[in-house]
C-alpha cells in the first residue's frame, strides 16, 4: 500500500492510501468496491446518481432512495459476485466516478462507466479509466471480449470509447437530425473490443 500525503490538495485527499495492486492508467487509479470506501467516497458515489443531468446522460432517473439503502444495494451486488466495480480516483486520490464490468461470463463482460465529477468531463479521465479496466479484464481476468452500450446522442462517450480501442458493432450512427419538438426514444449504440484488438492499441 502506498500512502500519499499531497501538498495543496483538498482535505479529502490528504491521507489517501492507494494500493500498488489496483488497476491504473495515466492519471487514474481504480479502487475496487471490495475495499472499504470512506464516507466522503460514499457521498460522492451517491450524489452522482442523484444528479438529474447525469441521470439523463445515463438513461435513468435521479436516485430517490436514502444513502443507507444505496450502500446496502451496492454491497449486495458486490457480494453476489456477478459484477466487478471500481471507484475512479484522479492523480490526487479524489473520487471522480465509477467503472464496472457486469454480465460477467467466462470469456466476456459488459462495461459501464460514469464520471460524476462534471468539472472533469472532456479531460480524458474517462478514457484513462476505460483503458485501466480493459487491461485488468484482459490480463488479470482472462476475458476475450468486452462490450458496452451507450446512447446514440452521447457522442462524447463514443469518442472516449473509440480512443480506448472500442469499435462500433455496426457502422457508426448517423448524426441526430431536428425532430420538430418530438422527443425520440433513446437508442443504444453497441460497441466492443476483443483482446486481440486491445493488444493492437495497448
Amino acid at each position: 500500500m502506498l500512502p500519499y500525503t499531497l501538498p495543496g490538495v483538498s482535505r479529502y485527499a490528504e491521507a489517501v492510501v492507494i494500493s500498488d495492486t489496483w488497476p491504473r492508467c495515466g492519471r487514474v487509479t481504480l479502487k475496487p468496491f471490495t475495499e472499504t470506501l470512506t464516507e466522503e467516497e460514499w457521498r460522492r458515489f451517491y450524489e452522482c446518481f442523484r444528479d438529474p443531468e447525469i441521470a439523463e446522460w445515463n438513461g435513468s432517473r435521479p436516485l430517490k432512495m436514502p444513502v443507507w439503502l444505496f450502500k446496502r444495494v451496492v454491497m449486495g451486488e458486490v457480494a453476489r459476485g456477478d459484477r466487478l466495480g471500481f471507484g475512479i480516483l484522479d492523480e490526487k486520490g479524489e473520487w471522480l466516478g465509477t467503472v464496472e464490468l457486469y454480465e460477467l461470463s467466462r470469456n466476456e463482460a459488459t462495461l459501464g462507466i460514469l464520471i460524476g465529477a462534471k468539472d472533469r468531463w472532456g479531460q480524458g479521465y474517462g478514457t484513462d479509466a476505460v483503458r485501466a479496466v480493459l487491461a485488468y479484464a484482459f490480463t488479470k481476468m482472462g476475458l476475450h471480449k468486452v462490450k458496452l452500450r451507450t446512447y446514440r446522442h452521447n457522442l462524447r462517450a463514443q469518442r472516449a470509447f473509440e480512443k480506448a480501442g472500442f469499435r462500433f458493432v455496426s457502422s457508426p450512427p448517423p448524426p441526430l437530425r431536428f425532430n420538430f419538438g418530438f422527443t425520440p426514444k433513446p437508442e443504444f449504440v453497441p460497441m466492443e473490443i476483443t483482446k486481440e484488438q486491445w493488444e493492437g492499441v495497448a
